[in-house]
C-alpha cells in the first residue's frame, strides 16, 4: 500500500511546529512532509490535505519537495486553501472528497510606513504571486491572466468547480453525479480547519517564557500552555471565558519541578516558589494573559458585529445559533454556510456587497484612517479572508 502522509492544519515553519504539536493542534511544516517522503523511499505516497494554508514560503518548500520526489504522489483533498493548494498542484494526481473545498487568492501580508514602504510591499507581493501563478499554470494549463483573475476574486471552489478549472483531477470516491453529497459538511470542514498561525515572534516569546519556567529542560512543560490564552473566546458579549492556562497556572504548573541549587542542588520547588524568586517571570506571564484577555474581548466584539451586519440575510434561528449556540461562528462563516446550503438571501447579499464594492471604486482609494462611523473592512471580502488572517499567509 502507498504510504500516507497527513498535512493537517496551518502550514508553519519547522521551528514553530512543535508548539502546535504539544498542544495537540494540527499543523504541518516542511519537515513533516520531508520526513514522510524520506520514509517512503521512492514508493508511491498519498498525501491527505485538510489545511487553511499558512505562511507561503513554507508552502513553496513543500511544493518543491513533492516535485522533486521520485515516486508517484497522489493528494486527497478534504480542504486545501491558500498555501496548501501549492501541494495539490505539485502532485501527480489530485483527488477531492465529495465535500471538499479548494480556494486560491493573492499573496497577503501587512506593512506600515509611508507610501514608499507600501509600494515596496505591493511590489513584493506581486513577485510572490508570480511564483504561485507558475505552479497553478503548470497544473491547470490556463494562461497567467486567467489564473490571476481567479486569484483576484478570492476564489472558493466546490469539488466540481475545482475539477472544471483544472486544479483537481477527479473525486476520491467516484463522481457523485456531479452533486455534493453533504453541503453542510463543506462548511464544517472550512471552519474546523481554522487553526490560527502563531506569528513567529510570539512563538519565540513563548519559548523564552518556557525556558524561564523550566531552566535546563529540553522538553516542553505545562508552562507553554500559557499560549492557549491567545485563543480565549467569550461566552457572552461582555464576559470572557477563563482559559485553560489561566486555570492551570496555579494548579498544573504549581507542580512543575525546578531545581533549587541553593538547597543542595536537587530539591524540587513549585512554580509558585520559582516565581517568588523571579518576579520578572510573573510579570511576563501576567502580561501574556492580560493581552490574551483583551484580544479575546475584541475578537468577540468583532464576531458579534460581523453577525449583526448580515442579520437581515439569514434566519433568526441561524443567527441565534451562530451567536450563542454550542459551536459559535462569525458572520463570514455563517454567510458561507448559508450559501452552501442554498440560502438565496445570503447569496444575494454577498453578490450585492461585491457589486457595491466594485461600483464604489474602493480598490482605488488610498490608505488612510477611517472615520469613526466608517467600515473598517469590506464586508464582501470577509468571507474569503477569515481563514487567512495570518501575517505573511497565502
Amino acid at each position: 500500500m502507498p504510504k500516507k502522509i497527513n498535512i493537517k492544519g496551518p502550514i508553519v515553519s519547522n521551528d514553530c511546529a512543535w508548539i502546535y504539536n504539544y498542544f495537540g493542534w494540527d499543523a504541518a511544516s516542511p519537515n513533516t512532509l520531508a520526513k514522510g517522503l524520506q520514509e517512503a523511499e521512492g514508493d508511491d505516497v498519498i498525501i491527505e490535505i485538510n489545511s487553511p494554508g499558512g505562511v507561503c514560503v513554507y508552502g513553496y518548500e513543500m511544493y518543491t519537495a513533492i516535485m522533486n520526489y521520485e515516486g508517484r504522489v497522489t493528494v486527497h483533498v478534504i480542504s486545501a486553501m491558500s498555501a496548501a493548494t501549492l501541494l495539490v498542484c505539485a502532485a501527480d494526481e489530485a483527488l477531492i472528497s465529495d465535500t471538499g473545498i479548494f480556494m486560491i487568492h493573492n499573496a497577503q501580508s501587512q506593512a506600515d510606513g509611508d507610501y514608499r514602504d507600501m509600494q515596496m510591499e505591493a511590489d513584493a507581493l506581486r513577485e510572490f504571486n508570480a511564483g504561485i501563478i507558475n505552479a497553478y499554470v503548470r497544473k491547470t494549463k490556463k494562461s497567467r491572466e486567467e489564473i490571476q483573475a481567479l486569484m483576484d476574486q478570492n476564489s472558493y471552489m466546490s469539488p466540481q468547480t475545482a475539477i472544471e478549472q483544472g486544479f483537481i483531477d477527479g473525486y476520491m470516491f467516484g463522481d457523485p453525479n456531479k452533486k455534493e453529497k453533504n453541503p453542510e459538511a463543506l462548511a464544517v470542514n472550512v471552519v474546523a480547519a481554522d487553526i490560527p498561525v502563531i506569528p513567529e515572534d510570539k512563538a519565540k516569546e513563548l519559548m523564552q517564557l518556557i525556558a524561564k519556567a523550566e531552566p535546563g529542560k529540553s522538553d516542553m512543560s505545562a508552562a507553554d500552555r500559557i499560549m492557549q490564552s491567545t485563543c480565549a473566546v467569550a461566552t457572552s458579549q461582555n464576559e470572557v471565558r477563563k482559559t485553560e492556562p489561566e486555570q492551570q497556572i496555579e494548579e498544573e504548573m504549581g507542580a512543575t519541578a525546578v531545581s533549587d541549587k541553593s538547597k543542595g542542588g536537587k530539591r524540587k520547588m513549585t512554580l509558585n516558589e520559582f516565581l517568588q524568586e523571579n518576579p520578572d517571570a510573573q510579570t511576563e506571564i501576567d502580561a501574556v494573559i492580560a493581552g490574551a484577555r483583551a484580544e479575546g474581548q475584541k475578537a468577540e466584539r468583532d464576531r458579534m458585529q460581523s453577525l449583526d451586519a448580515i442579520s437581515n440575510t439569514v434566519t433568526a434561528e441561524a443567527l441565534h445559533n451562530a451567536k450563542y449556540g454550542e459551536n459559535p461562528i462569525d458572520g463570514p462563516a455563517l454567510a458561507y454556510q448559508a450559501m452552501v446550503a442554498g440560502d438565496k438571501l445570503a447569496a444575494a447579499y454577498m453578490a450585492a456587497a461585491r457589486a457595491d464594492s466594485a461600483e464604489s471604486g474602493v480598490k482605488n482609494v488610498g490608505v488612510g484612517t477611517p472615520d469613526a462611523g466608517q467600515e473598517q473592512a469590506d464586508e464582501a471580502d470577509e468571507m474569503a479572508a477569515y481563514i487567512n488572517k495570518t501575517k505573511g499567509g497565502n
